[in-house]
């Protein structure tokens, strides 16, 4: 990716939580980057184990790192806790960027990550929301999620500002990196999946939380987006064959989102954002009956490998 003209201009918000093993690391990269934020904002959601000191201690050797502590009375969770928190640093953030990144705490980027997704929002107009793909730690071995090649991550999504205001914000509910696409979308803005740009993630997703509450959430989520039944039939079945444990976590989803649906629970109050998911549904249906690959509404991009570094950062004294 060849840069030309002026990059964008970016303000990075990160909601951390007990985080204290994986800031460091995470600060030292952002400090690498070859295109820096004008403004990082680190959310500090009520940690026990020292986050906050290792934050503030990073802001003040840095005038463009803001801390903000929040005392959340919210458990530990995915969902509307990390949206709270990130629009609590939306909020304290007093530089406006032209480029908004939502960025986890466990992660590590390399060098040119942001020059180049600057470079990708600067050179497409449309391009709404972009990152890149994901590269996580199981302890015994590192893995590709897959499921980032068909929507960018949550752990280190990049909204233009625009695109943001556009879609109303993110939905302070389980399921809000997925609305957000939909949303965006059906606005005609662009959502890219830069697989030249890989991220360290230091936790797999839900790592956190109890495998029966994290596929109970997620089905719930899916009935909050307005999943078409016949597609959530298709995608529960799936999940039995794939999820850890097999069967049983495919089916705490499908008993999930039949339980809401049944209930009439609230669904995304943004009815274009479900009309587009419902029309993606359809035709992904469709293509399958007819044996085709479904083109992707997402687009992914190709670019040169980077091999990445990880160094050996501890938390500064």
């Amino acid at each position: 990716m060849q840069a030309s003209g002026r990059l964008p201009s970016y303000v990075v918000v990160s909601p951390v939580k007990d985080e204290a093993a994986h800031l460091p690391r995470m600060a030292e990269s952002i400090l690498a980057q070859t295109h820096r934020p004008i403004h990082w904002v680190i959310v500090d959601d009520g940690s026990s184990d020292g986050t906050d000191r290792i934050a503030r201690q990073y802001a003040a050797n840095h005038e463009w790192i803001t801390v903000v502590h929040r005392e959340s009375s919210e458990r530990r969770a995915r969902g509307a806790p990390v949206v709270h928190a990130f629009n609590a640093g939306l909020e304290a953030a007093t530089r406006d960027g032209e480029i908004v990144v939502k960025l986890d705490g466990d992660l590590f980027i390399p060098s040119h990550y942001f020059e180049w997704l600057a470079s990708a929002f600067r050179d497409e107009p449309r391009t709404g929301i972009a990152g890149g793909v994901v590269i996580t730690d199981y302890g015994h071995r590192w893995e590709l999620d897959s499921i980032n090649l068909n929507t960018v991550t949550g752990a280190a999504k990049a909204y233009r500002r625009a695109c943001l205001t556009d879609i109303g914000g993110l939905q302070p509910s389980m399921g809000w990196d997925g609305i957000d696409e939909y949303a965006a979308r059906a606005r005609g803005w662009e959502v890219r999946t830069l697989t030249e740009l890989q991220l360290l993630h230091y936790r797999p997703r839900g790592a956190r939380q109890a495998w029966r509450h994290a596929r109970w959430e997620e089905g719930h989520a899916n009935h909050f987006m307005g999943y078409r039944p016949t597609f959530m039939a298709v995608r529960v079945i799936y999940r039995m064959l794939v999820e850890r444990p097999p069967i049983i976590g495919g089916l705490v989803i499908g008993a999930s989102f039949a339980w809401y649906r049944l209930s009439r629970a609230p669904q995304v109050p943004d009815v274009e954002a479900r009309r587009q998911l419902r029309h993606e549904q359809g035709m992904r249906l469709r293509a399958m009956l007819l044996g085709r690959r479904q083109q992707a509404q997402w687009r992914t991009s190709d670019g040169p490998a980077h091999r990445i570094q990880v160094p050996d950062t501890t938390p500064p004294t």
